[in-house]
């Protein structure tokens, strides 16, 4: 029956309504007290009652029937109500016993990853706190160890530097020394050449007055100045010779130019000493 209600729920209670209306109308729509109406003969009427005996014992029994019928659909469905009502409040209890086991559960996992949380974090501290302290040594070990080499180079530096001024200094006496010692040789130097181009200076001059033949006119106070230019080993460059400070008598100057000629080669001295009388420069005064 249940399942024949679960496949056709919709004609089982049309089915159920129907047989209550005609309970109802059996029950509430008949007068049983009402007399029934005359009849034409007593055998019609004896035959008439029976068949309506027949009839309402037979609706009796219907109506009986489906009151029963009725009344075990409801308990059935009482029942079914009950155990529902019974299934849903175990589900809600279950859900109900489910979600506060979650709930337990989540809190529980909630406290264990706030505990491992705290413990990474307790560890993550502890091992920051000893990387920064180990940095910090090894920092301070750097630092001393960098100040001890700074310290080592700068008393290296301070070495080298006096070992420098020191040897600058000597170096500094050595070149005055050999300066003094060049200046007072070159001093010795350009004083006996001095006085060999003085003597050389002389000596040419002599031997340009041997040369030089007076002029038939009056040559008193008489000079000029005469550029000569030399080679090495005395000898005068072709064209060489030169007035550049006239007598103001041209016979003079050529008397002059023509002794030069003719004295040479003229006395000069050899190497670094000649270089001074490659261009000589006489000034002829044939009376002093």
């Amino acid at each position: 029956m249940l399942g024949v209600l679960k496949r056709n729920p919709f004609s089982v209670m049309l089915a159920l309504l129907l047989h209550f209306v005609i309970v109802f109308f059996l029950v509430f729509g008949v007068d049983w007290e009402k007399k029934p109406k005359p009849i034409a003969s007593q055998a019609n009427v004896v035959q008439a009652h029976t068949i309506d005996l027949d009839k309402i014992n037979e609706k009796k029994a219907e109506e009986k029937k489906a009151q029963q019928l009725k009344q075990q659909q409801l308990e059935k469905k009482r029942r079914q109500a009950e155990e529902k009502k019974r299934q849903q409040a175990l589900e809600k209890k279950r859900v109900a016993e489910q979600k506060a086991k979650q709930k337990r559960e989540a809190e529980a996992k909630k406290k264990a990853e706030a505990k491992r949380k705290a413990e990474a974090k307790r560890k993550a501290e502890a091992k920051k706190k000893a990387e920064a302290k180990r940095k910090a040594e090894a920092k301070r070990k750097a630092e001393a160890k960098r100040k001890a080499e700074a310290k080592r180079k700068a008393e290296a530096e301070a070495k080298r530097k006096a070992e420098a001024k020191r040897k600058a200094e000597a170096e500094a006496k050595r070149r005055a020394q050999a300066e003094r010692e060049r200046a007072l040789q070159a001093q010795i130097e350009a004083e006996q050449n001095s006085r060999e181009i003085d003597r050389y200076g002389a000596v040419i001059k002599q031997q340009i007055e041997r040369n030089w033949l007076k002029p038939a006119q009056n040559t008193e106070g008489l000079s000029c100045v005469v550029q000569v230019r030399l080679i090495p080993g005395g000898d005068v460059v072709p064209g060489g010779v030169s007035i550049i400070r006239s007598s103001g008598n041209a016979a003079f100057d050529r008397s002059v130019e023509a002794a030069v000629y003719k004295a040479a080669p003229l006395p000069v001295p050899s190497g670094a000493l000649f270089e001074s009388f490659r261009s000589l420069r006489l000034n002829f005064k044939p009376n002093k």
